[in-house]
């Protein structure tokens, strides 16, 4: 009983990841979509199209525009995971007595050493 109650947690969890992806990405999809018919519109009328629609000016495009604003952010989030996985575990040690270690928080290094190399990247990049 409990191995089938576990089993259909973990694979609501993933419906849910998987879910929550599928309509993101429809959304985008369909943004995307609407963009490309306003520029065909304006093309088949004989108007100028402004080059901020070409560049995909929208506010999507601006989203991750500064590679420091974008590290900064990814920090956070990776700072973010550790506190909540930390507390996930019970706070605490790392290495608590005789349980085993608490290794959770170690996952939010990674987003935080992605962003940590984005603002690096975004401090000593020499624009021309």
């Amino acid at each position: 009983m409990f191995v089938t109650h576990g089993l259909s947690v973990v694979v609501i969890f993933w419906a849910a990841i998987a879910f929550i992806v599928l309509v993101t990405s429809f959304f985008s999809y369909r943004a995307q979509a609407s963009h490309h018919r306003m520029i065909e519109k304006l093309a088949e009328k004989g108007q100028p199209i402004p080059p901020e629609l070409l560049a995909g000016g929208g506010r999507d495009s601006r989203r991750y525009r500064s590679p420091i604003q974008s590290g900064i952010f990814l920090m956070c989030i990776g700072v973010a995971l550790a506190v909540f996985f930390w507390a996930m575990g019970g706070g605490g040690a790392v290495f608590d007595g005789d349980h085993m270690p608490n290794w959770l928080p170690v996952i939010g290094i990674f987003p935080f050493m992605v962003g940590f190399a984005r603002l690096l990247g975004g401090l000593f990049d020499r624009r021309p």
